[in-house]
């Protein structure tokens, strides 16, 4: 008998390996490399499906997107403010820096800890706005601003559909009432009942944490939704009636209804679109309620402004924030800003 010799051999699982791959990819003969439109080694046949998932473009490692509102957006309106600045008549200059400040410190509060109008509206009372044009600004603007830090607690998850669809049902029913009330009643009323209730509340969530404590958080099936829709009718009468409320007042009744306060803060923001664009119909609607107020666009340009390169940031600091550090925040923040207009109207 003769000796095997190598060539006879079995072939080895190297040289199926190759056999295969060299099945499974053919040589392209335009450039005599694999093509890579055969079968795989190992997939028994099955063709290699080709990727759908497109690649996103990023900008200094974020996404397109999020470098145009963290980066270019506030650039842009450090920008127009500082313009706004130069051209606007010299005896409004000091008028429209310290409203930059307040817009910029809203804009913070929107998206940190869910309150915008009661910082804004008690910031411009305190410059000596007149309390309707305060009011009716706040909510024209919480309709531009806002959709961007909503945006920015979409896709972190802070947004709950549950929480959102009732608050928006009540919310945008309370407050296209409340412009029509605004038109009845005296401005200086106004404001104080606002602050009234704000203090209000405000006392009641802190005696809540001192006493009771929070809570255990709601599960995802059972929100209350006939009390949520409650209070978004009490918060959107509250702002639409002054422009500010919706989250001293919102915010705070959800977070005492046990909802996370990450989730009361992100379905606020979604809300307060819907419920501050339902008020300003209601402002267009009882036209008297902005009767003899004189807008100021120069006021306008940098509150928007002012408040768009706050957002961002203020919707990253939540994230760090605790549940009961984040209510005492809030709760204090928007106390310390209703007493002085309860006091001194």
């Amino acid at each position: 008998m003769h000796a095997r010799s190598p060539q006879a051999r079995a072939p080895t699982r190297r040289h199926m390996d190759e056999q295969v791959t060299q099945a499974a990819d053919p040589v392209s003969p335009a450039t005599g490399r694999p093509s890579g439109t055969g079968t795989l080694a190992g997939s028994r046949g099955r063709a290699t499906p080709p990727s759908r998932k497109r690649k996103r473009r990023r900008v200094l490692g974020m996404t397109v997107l999020r470098f145009l509102a963290t980066v270019v957006l506030p650039i842009v309106g450090a920008i127009v403010i500082a313009t706004t600045l130069l051209v606007a008549p010299a005896e409004d200059r000091l008028l429209i820096f310290m409203a930059s400040l307040v817009a910029m410190a809203a804009g913070l509060a929107a998206t940190s800890i869910g309150v915008y109008g009661g910082v804004l509206v008690p910031g411009l009372l305190l410059l000596g706005v007149d309390p309707r044009l305060a009011a009716a600004a706040s909510l024209f603007l919480q309709v531009l601003v806002i959709p961007l830090g909503a945006g920015a607690h979409y896709r972190m998850g802070n947004i709950s559909r549950s929480i959102a669809i009732p608050l928006v049902a009540g919310g945008m029913s309370g407050a296209f009432v409340g412009p029509f009330f605004a038109a009845a009643l005296p401005s200086e009323i106004i404001a104080r009942l606002v602050a009234a209730m704000i203090v209000f509340v405000g006392v009641i969530v802190l005696a809540t944490l001192k006493w009771r404590g929070l809570g255990e958080v709601r599960a995802a099936d059972d929100v209350p939704t006939a009390r949520i829709a409650g209070v978004g009718g009490l918060a959107g009468f509250s702002s639409g009636i002054s422009g500010a409320g919706w989250g001293p007042i919102g915010v705070k009744l959800l977070i005492l209804l046990r909802i996370e306060p990450q989730a009361a803060i992100g379905s606020s923001l979604l809300g307060r679109v819907f419920m501050a664009g339902a008020a300003v119909v209601g402002y267009l609607v009882a036209a008297s309620a902005l009767e003899d107020v004189q807008p100021d666009l120069w006021l306008l340009v940098v509150l928007f402004f002012g408040s768009v390169i706050a957002l961002v940031p203020g919707a990253l600091l939540v994230t760090r924030l605790g549940r009961e550090s984040a209510t005492i925040l809030i709760t204090l923040l928007s106390i310390s800003l209703a007493l002085p207009t309860l006091i001194w109207g």
